[in-house]
This record gives C-alpha cells, structure tokens and sequence, in this order.
C-alpha cells in the first residue's frame, strides 16, 4: 500500500476470525502439545496486533535505562517487534521501531513504556501508546506525560520517529473522569475505514490513567512533506474514577474499571478490556460498537491486560489470575490454578455469542497482550512484566518467584480447566 501517513498517516483494523470449541484449541498433530515460543528475548513485551500482511506487531515496554532517580531509570528501550508469519515453526522477528522511552526499576522490570503498537494502513508505519521524552521529568514520572507516537520507514529508507496525538494534553482540557490528571497509555488500536483508500481511518487510544479510550481523528487535508496532519481527541468511551485523591485505590468503594486492552472484531465492533483496581473478580470487558455504544459486558476477571476474539470466542489475559475466586476448600473441575511457587497468570476462553458462557482457563505466566488469527491460533505475550533474561529469585524481586524472560506463545487449549464461579449467597425469609 501506498499513501502519505501520519508520519507523514496512521490507522489497521484489527480482524481477528474464526476457531473451534475451548477444549478443542489445540495444536495440529505435527506439533507437541502445550505452548509454542514464537519469539523470545523480549522486553516486557505488552499489546500485540495484526499488521496488513498477517504479521504480529509487539509492543515492547523496554528496560528502562541508565539516567536513574529514586530506583526509576530512564532510557530509550522501548521498542515494536514484528514476527513474520508466526504460524510458522521459525517465524522472522526482528525490531522495526527502537529507541521509544521506558522507565524501570534498576534491574528492568515491570517497566513503563510502549505499551501498546499497531500497524497503520500506511506501508511500514506504526503507531505507539508510549510518551514523549521532551515532556518527561524523570525526577517526577511516575507514567504522565502520555502521548500517540508515529513510526515508520520512507520508501528512500529513511526512518522517523515523532510523538503526534498529545495524550496528556487532551486530558489536561477534557479529564474524562473528572479525577486527578493521569495520562498512561496502555493500548492502541487503529481502525481502517475504507480498505481501497490510504491513508485514511483513526486511532483508539486506552489510557489506564485517564480512565477513557481516545478517539484520536486526523485531517490527512492537512498534512504535507514536512509535518503530520492535524487531529482532534475525543473521549470515545470514559468510566467515573473511585480512587481516593490521591489516585490511590479506595477499598470501601467499587472497583475502577482503568481501561488497558482493546481489540476488535470483523464487524468493527470494538473490545476494552480493564483492570478492576487490580481486585480479584472485580476486573471486565467490554463490547461497544464501532461509535462507543456498549453493547455487552463480561465481569469477574482479574486484573485485564489483554483482549482478542474470533468468530465464536472472547480470550481474556489475567495478569494475577486466577478468577473468579474461588469458595473456600474448592477448586476447579479438572485441574488446579497455579502452585504458589508458579509465577501467576491465565488466558480465559469463553463462547462470547452465548449467555452466562462456561468459562475455561489455562495457567499462562503474567500474560499481557493476545491476538487470534482465522486459523484458530491464538497467540499472547508471557512473562510481560520481565526483561529478555527474565527476573532471578531473590530480595530484589517484585514478583515474588523467578520469571523466565519476556516472549511471545502460540497457546494450546487442549488441557484447558473449567472455572467455577461462586454461587450467589441466598438467605431466608
């Protein structure tokens, strides 16, 4: 495809088809049973999407840096992966942005950065959830500062790198929530219009500390050589914020919805998925269609990092799984969730066309984004709070057990368990 971008344009659908019943999402009989490492080495990867041409973008949080303030360090880390053909048993991986700000701990992990990428309809062009480093004050950031990047590479083969869409800006005018200024971006998700033209369509931004998803527009009328076109944010869809004001949680009150995923359907039906204030059982999804109009809603999960669908099916990223919690004494049908000495984590799979679903899990460790392709492959970044070496046991660890590194799994359902949902309490007259 041809066309001048945001970088000179932006916007790709996420189209994510077909699979076959929960317990049946297995791999092919040429191929051993459990997950598939599609790519490893990875840093903190997070959001992942589907490019023009069938390929994974990644978004890679990074590993922070060497300009260190209070055990926060700060440096251009962050990145975009691409993974060719991931079906495949060696799929080509390789780098296609670098150099995007992330700030860590000293040793790398659980790290702020890019958290979200996609492919534009534009050749080669990405766009970034991620932040502006000329607007970072590294002895106060604390994941402000959020901002839309735009990447790419010219056909002389020149690449450029450029913050466009001023998140932090547009939360500072419309602050969605009406709560405490907050930008931290977490997912994007561009939506092509017009398959024949190009550039043209929009991004969808989530942004965890606004408590919305932007809905960021372009005017391509505008654009020329030397400069993006213009834009306008909305708040395309935002949730009333219940933290106390210091943005901390309040226990006494409902849980914050703190949107961090989004992904679409082939109908341009439109996904977000979101924390919960981190409160087991208390995080959901949500299916709007393509204006913002909430058509249904999945509750009971744990802390969503990670959304895909296909024709039939709803997988959904707990990054603490399990959930929903359980009775006291009881476990799941057929298999236990995590030992405590495994790092924590499940993919959820539920038939999204049918009420109260039966819902069936897999143990995936600390997983963040997914994405399904039309085959019935399912693929998810593991271990998304971790560097390329993963994070050793020891005092200095956050999370508690060792973690192997950060990567990419094509997932297999075939030993997938069913989890039991509490029965609603009931009292007598």
């Amino acid at each position: 495809m041809a066309g001048q971008g945001l970088g000179a344009g932006l916007a790709a659908a996420v189209v994510v088809l077909a699979g076959p019943v929960p317990a049946a999402l297995a791999h092919g009989e040429d191929r051993p049973p459990g997950p598939r490492v599609v790519a490893d080495e990875l840093d903190n990867p997070r959001q992942l999407n589907w490019d023009q041409d069938g390929n994974l973008v990644v978004a890679e949080a990074g590993r922070g840096g060497t300009e260190c303030v209070d055990a926060r360090c700060a440096g251009p880390t962050g990145a975009v992966t691409l993974i060719e053909d991931p079906h495949r048993d060696a799929p080509t991986v390789s780098r296609v942005v670098e150099g995007l700000l992330s700030v860590a701990s000293p040793g790398g992990v659980f790290a702020e950065g890019p958290g979200g990428a996609d492919a534009t309809d534009v050749e080669g062009q990405y766009i970034v959830a991620g932040y502006d480093p000329d607007r970072i004050d590294l002895s106060v950031f604390t994941a402000r500062g959020g901002s839309m990047l735009v990447a790419g590479t010219e056909e002389d083969g020149e690449e450029y790198l450029l913050p466009y869409a001023d998140l932090q800006a547009a939360e500072e005018e419309l602050n969605p929530d009406g709560a405490q200024i907050d930008s931290n971006p977490y997912a994007v998700l561009y939506v092509d219009e017009d398959d024949e033209a190009s550039p043209d369509g929009y991004a969808l931004v989530a942004d965890a500390g606004a408590n919305a998803v932007w809905k960021v527009e372009p005017d391509f009328s505008t654009a020329t050589e030397d400069s993006p076109p213009e834009y306008e944010i909305t708040a395309w869809a935002a949730w009333p914020t219940t933290a106390l004001p210091d943005g901390t949680d309040d226990p006494a009150g409902p849980a914050e919805f703190v949107p961090t995923s989004l992904t679409a359907d082939k109908h341009g039906n439109v996904y977000v998925g979101g924390l919960g204030s981190d409160r087991p059982g208390e995080a959901s999804v949500v299916q709007f269609t393509a204006d913002g109009t909430e058509l249904q809603r999945w509750d009971g999960f744990t802390a969503v990092t990670g959304v895909a669908v296909d024709r039939g099916h709803l997988y959904v990223s707990q990054l603490f799984g399990p959930t929903p919690p359980l009775p006291p004494g009881e476990t799941p049908a057929e298999e236990a969730p995590p030992a405590a000495d495994e790092a924590p984590g499940q993919v959820v799979v539920l038939h999204r066309h049918e009420e109260d679903a039966v819902r069936y899990a897999i143990d995936v460790p600390f997983p963040a984004g997914l994405a399904a392709d039309r085959h019935g492959n399912v693929y998810a970044s593991v271990n998304s709070v971790a560097t390329a070496e993963g994070i050793a046991e020891g005092p200095e660890n956050p999370a508690g057990v060792a973690v192997d590194g950060g990567a990419v799994w094509e997932l297999d359902f075939s030993d997938a368990y069913r989890l039991v949902t509490p029965e609603p309490e009931t009292s007598e007259e």
